[in-house]
């Protein structure tokens, strides 16, 4: 989602954010103040102060940057899909710069996401987890059931069969018919609809690992009963196959790792006509990291995220970002 190696699905990074050092009051860069200038300052700070006694002044900025610290450290513990909008945009302006510090600050400037972009999710009060993942893109695309709960009218098989596709005989393994599931009398059946756009997804969901890419599909048993979700990671599976499948299937929901994604909309393969809906997977994994943590797998978003195709469908509001 020859050996190809693909850092979408290597969780292994050095990377550590280096802590910010700041001058305290009083520090100077190693300028030496004489005795007058000490008396001087001494004499101020008394004649600021009722009764004779120095204000506390650097006592109270002290007790505030604590202050400052302790709500970082608290937005911090707090997942980014349950932060205000503000607070997601920070932490993606952020990942940003540190993703693309090659570039100047213009260049970065003109690759923002722009914020009427960022797709607001507050509303939505229920835990960001698996477990509420099908409740969670009911909430955010609109008329959802006529969109990723559809089947399609002629299915195309899309079983990949390298020899086939190399010229074997007619009748290979990818143009047999796959079985038919069978039909649970309990549920109601699904609309059908002709000419659906093949490899043209409206949700595109994005983790930072093929391991994790696989859970997130096992919990949209939902969707997967109308159209195949896209497995676009690199875990057992390679491009060729990929643009394989999607050439040839309807698939309202891909789930992948940014560097596989960039590259199947690089070939052209993964068509962007359709979509709505970019996800963030910003699941933590042992380390307390999501893909805005780790350099490899950000430095691929946003590279991703430069595409030309897909920049300007972010810019004009047709596609929106959103955090899970």
């Amino acid at each position: 989602m020859a050996k190809v190696k693909d850092s979408g699905d290597a969780l292994e990074d050095d990377f550590q954010a280096s802590d910010t050092e700041y001058l305290s009051d009083g520090e100077d860069g190693g300028v030496a103040l004489d005795e007058s200038d000490n008396e001087d300052a001494a004499a101020g700070s008394k004649r600021s102060a009722p009764g004779g006694q120095a204000a506390p002044v650097a006592a109270k900025k002290k007790k505030n940057n604590n202050k400052s610290k302790k709500a970082r450290a608290e937005e911090n513990n707090t997942p980014i899909g349950d932060r205000p909008k503000a607070s997601q945009i920070e932490a993606l302006i952020d990942s940003q710069d540190r993703a693309l510090e090659h570039l100047s600050s213009i260049e970065r400037e003109e690759r923002r996401i722009p914020e009427s972009s960022i797709k607001d999710v507050s509303p939505f009060k229920l835990d960001h987890t698996l477990v509420n993942l099908e409740s969670f893109l009911k909430f955010a695309v609109q008329e959802w059931k006529k969109k990723i709960l559809v089947k399609d009218a002629d299915p195309t098989p899309s079983k990949f069969d390298p020899k086939a596709q190399k010229g074997g005989k007619k009748g290979g393994k990818f143009n047999k018919p796959e079985p038919t599931p069978k039909h649970d009398p309990k549920k109601k059946p699904l609309e059908v609809v002709k000419d659906l756009p093949k490899g043209a997804p409206v949700v595109l969901i994005l983790s930072a690992s093929g391991v994790r890419s696989v859970e997130v599909i096992r919990a949209l048993p939902l969707f997967s009963d109308a159209a195949k979700i896209g497995k676009l990671f690199a875990k057992h599976l390679k491009v060729p196959e990929q643009v394989y499948f999607l050439e040839r299937t309807v698939s309202h929901i891909c789930v992948g790792t940014p560097g596989r994604v960039d590259k199947l909309i690089e070939e052209g393969a993964l068509k962007l006509d359709r979509l709505e809906l970019i996800l963030l997977d910003c699941h933590r994994d042992a380390k307390k990291r999501t893909l805005l943590d780790i350099q490899e797998i950000r430095v691929e978003l946003f590279k991703m995220f430069g595409q030309e195709d897909l920049a300007e469908k972010i810019k004009s509001g047709q596609t929106q970002v959103a955090f899970y």
